[in-house]
């Protein structure tokens, strides 16, 4: 293969966490991967137009700094060719280790080589295994060491060690002498108190919050920046959520509670909360702030107002609504009042979330909008919009050029697990004729005449394969999922029925903004074809 003069290199370099952690040696230094990525380049005469180093970050995320500025670089035309010293320094995430050096690279026309595992995606007669092999067991090697921290730490959390990287509110660590016992916080532990206190003799957690903040009283956040020194941590109201959840923590009574949350994979920082029953609880294993009987006290009072809360209506537009203004969720202040002949009359409004609770701070405005009225009027727009979408002679000339895309994918499928199929027979065959010649049913020259061919052929298929490959990445790229049959089900459907469901709502709307001025604005999930 002619390279003089033909590539402009990028190398890409990069030394994980895990590595710095585990003291890995020499040879996967930033400075060795570059020597041994230049021995390869000043071989093949090669021009390096540019280093990109990530130096300390997790393989695990592909937003680094310096991998997206080789993306943006591969754009712009200014390299054409990617060098690393192996396929884990693109990520330890395999499947899209795996993307970038056989898809995303081929199809930008890019050059990736992987110097230690000689792996070229310009070279045609090797094959994919090698490097799909190497990336799988980088992939299982992280998930191994995220399982083994997972359950080391769940060990120590079950003995009553404290584990988490900061405190809960009201507590501090019994540094020096031990990280993980927690020990009371003189300065913090009465403001819990008072805060139970106050849930306790029937004060909302808004009032709560207004009250501390009004008092200047440091928030969590503001006083763990001030704690650990870290000044990125400015934000100085008390919000309703900080509060609900200290009021549910049964550490408060000495019962220390871990592991409310968990991370939805290793390789995301996406994390989830677990039920209250699923969480780690060692009693007596920290000291107590407040009493049980407060304690309980507050928790029966949380569940006669969550009970309250669960019998509100069903409003169909609840957590659709936005203030245009602020950009914050509003919500649906509702109230009751009985006629003079008896009859039962609900009044419900839209109201900015961030306004009702701030609203002495003079944050958003007071702007209401009658939830009835949006209803009436997004449920009109809503079917006017549908009906726009089935009526469009554009919307058939879509699904009739999807419909071909889909049957071209089904037909390139089937070819490609026919020649799968093949490749299999004739690996199959290979060892076959090879033992063959080693009991003498065939001889030497027999043997290489078969074996010649057979290679050959199978080359052929290899090429056809990823041809296919290629076509079917690019054909499942045309085909909109808001462009297609599903889309019309769903409006048919919604057509059909007086008053939809929540659920059916959320696949045609994404969401509601309304104005001080109550205009209101309805994005949608699909595209009118007008």
């Amino acid at each position: 293969m002619n390279t003089n003069g033909t590539f402009k290199v990028g190398i890409y370099l990069r030394l994980s966490i895990a590595d710095v952690k585990e003291g890995k040696g020499e040879s996967d230094s930033i400075s060795n991967q570059r020597d041994y990525i230049m021995e390869y380049v000043i071989k093949n005469d090669l021009e390096v137009v540019d280093t990109y180093i990530d130096d300390g970050v997790s393989g695990t995320q592909f937003d680094r700094e310096n991998f997206q500025r080789l993306l943006e670089d591969i754009d712009k035309k200014k390299i054409n060719m990617v060098i690393t010293k192996d396929t884990s320094r693109l990520g330890r995430n395999m499947t899209q280790s795996i993307m970038y050096a056989t898809e995303y690279f081929p199809n930008k026309n890019i050059r990736f080589y992987s110097v230690s595992e000689d792996y070229d995606s310009f070279d045609k007669n090797k094959d994919n295994n090698k490097i799909m092999i190497k990336a799988l067991f980088n992939e299982m090697y992280v998930e191994d060491i995220s399982k083994k921290i997972k359950a080391t730490l769940t060990s120590q959390k079950k003995l009553g060690k404290f584990m988490g990287s900061t405190e809960p509110y009201g507590y501090k660590k019994n540094l020096p002498y031990d990280k993980h016992e927690l020990i009371i916080d003189e300065e913090t532990a009465p403001i819990v108190q008072r805060i139970f206190e106050m849930a306790k003799s029937g004060m909302g957690l808004t009032t709560i919050c207004n009250t501390l903040t009004d008092e200047n009283i440091p928030s969590p956040s503001v006083y763990k920046g001030k704690v650990y020194k870290n000044p990125k941590i400015t934000y100085g109201m008390w919000q309703t959520s900080t509060v609900r959840d200290m009021l549910r923590n049964p550490t408060y009574i000495g019962n220390l509670a871990q592991g409310k949350q968990y991370k939805t994979s290793y390789k995301t920082k996406s994390r989830r909360r677990y039920n209250e029953d699923e969480w780690i609880i060692v009693n007596g294993a920290c000291p107590a702030i407040i009493d049980e009987e407060t304690f309980n006290i507050v928790q029966s009072m949380a569940d006669k107002n969550r009970n309250n809360y669960g019998k509100e209506l069903p409003y169909l537009f609840r957590g659709f609504i936005y203030c245009k203004n602020c950009g914050h969720r509003m919500g649906i202040d509702r109230s009751k009042y009985t006629k003079a002949n008896g009859e039962k009359v609900e009044k419900a409004y839209c109201i900015c979330s961030l306004y009702k609770k701030y609203s002495k701070y003079h944050f958003c405005s007071n702007h209401k909008l009658n939830y009835f009225d949006l209803e009436e009027a997004v449920l009109k727009d809503v079917r006017k919009k549908c009906r726009q979408y089935l009526k469009t002679s554009n919307f058939e000339e879509i699904l009739k050029n999807n419909n071909k895309i889909l049957k071209l994918q089904v037909d390139l499928e089937n070819k490609l697990s026919k020649i799968k199929s093949k490749l299999s027979s004739q690996d199959t065959y290979i060892d076959k004729i090879y033992k063959d010649k080693l009991k003498g049913i065939i001889d030497e020259d027999m043997f290489l005449r078969q074996y010649n061919l057979l290679t050959q052929e199978k080359s052929k298929m290899k090429d056809e394969k990823q041809d296919i490959e290629l076509k079917l990445y690019q054909l499942k790229n045309k085909i909109s999922s808001k462009e297609n049959e599903q889309y019309k089900n769903i409006i048919e459907t919604y057509l059909k029925l007086k008053k939809p469901s929540r659920e059916l709502l959320s696949a045609l709307i994404d969401k509601i903004v309304v104005d001080k001025e109550q205009n209101i604005e309805i994005y949608y999930n699909f595209k009118p074809l007008i």
